[in-house]
């Protein structure tokens, strides 16, 4: 890596985090509504970059390199296959963009595997077999990390893990299946389960019902545990973790949700049931991984 400060970007579905580092310090951070629109996306994330150095007072012309992780799929060219949730910043040499804007090098990865390996270099990662990264957003991100690199496909591709199938989704996937993870277990779908069951606009809301004892919506997060599990089973049965990392915005929630959860893991039989555990990371842990991709293999 180069030794100037580095950018990291964490390019989620609904908010975007760019922080700036400098030796492992952090110097600034930003966030930023994700655009959408087409023809704005690269400009508005370039003038969030801008913001960041700015408050860091970091000059362009110092700085070492720029990682981007983003809500994938991201193809072996770097570039975002994802229009459902990244319309703005997809099918565009992202990485060549913000590169020749800023004159440094820029690398982009998967945004669950900036995040693995964030989770990674913390204490209740070290030492462990392998770590599992599921990230409860917009979508559901997934992401192995072992020994320190992440797994990929036999192509070479990050595999879109939070697709895999499982039961009980209300509607197909933008994915093509009729049913998977992202429809059951996102940040998202628990927000559209919790309205339908307790008028609740948001998960926060479901929570503090659940906390005074409403049993609609001690139900809802019980299902979600669930159907998280479902899924938790197959990745698990197919990775053999030791560890799971929960993050996202739907993951402070573990509590309201982990009896269900565990019930589920408790019925694998051909893997070792792992460790979950919630992220000990704030909201900027994916951009700080992203910064990680500087210099080494994406």
């Amino acid at each position: 890596m180069n030794d100037g400060p580095v950018v990291g970007i964490d390019l989620g579905g609904t908010a975007s985090r760019i922080v700036v580092i400098r030796d492992g310090e952090l110097l600034s951070s930003a966030t930023i509504s994700t655009p959408h629109q087409l023809g704005e996306g690269v400009r508005i994330v370039a003038d969030g970059v801008r913001s960041a150095l700015a408050a860091a007072s970091v000059h362009v012309r110092d700085l070492g390199g720029i990682g981007i992780g983003a809500s994938g799929p991201v193809d072996l060219d770097g570039v975002i296959r994802n229009p459902e949730t990244l319309p703005g910043l997809s099918d565009l040499p992202l990485t060549a963009l913000l590169g020749a804007e800023f004159k440094t090098p820029c690398v982009i990865d998967n945004d669950a595997v900036t995040a693995a390996l964030a989770e990674s270099r913390t204490p209740a990662a070290q030492g462990r077999a392998g770590l599992l990264m599921i990230t409860l957003g917009t979508g559901v991100g997934v992401a192995v990390v072992r020994r320190g690199t992440p797994f990929r496909g036999a192509d070479g591709v990050h595999p879109e893990g939070g697709h895999v199938t499982v039961p009980g989704a209300p509607a197909p996937c933008y994915c093509g299946r009729a049913t998977c993870l992202e429809q059951t277990a996102s940040r998202t779908a628990l927000q559209v389960a919790a309205k339908a069951a307790t008028g609740a606009d948001n998960v926060a809301e479901l929570a503090r019902a659940a906390e005074a004892g409403h049993a609609a919506a001690r139900r809802v997060f019980s299902d979600y545990g669930a159907r998280l599990g479902d899924g938790l089973l197959e990745l698990c049965t197919q990775h053999r973790p030791e560890l799971v990392v929960l993050g996202g915005s739907a993951s402070p929630h573990l509590e309201h949700f982990r009896a269900s959860l565990d019930d589920r893991l408790a019925t694998l039989v051909d893997a070792p049931v792992p460790e979950v555990r919630g992220s000990d990371l704030d909201d900027l842990g994916g951009a700080v991984g992203a910064t990680y991709l500087i210099g080494m293999d994406a």
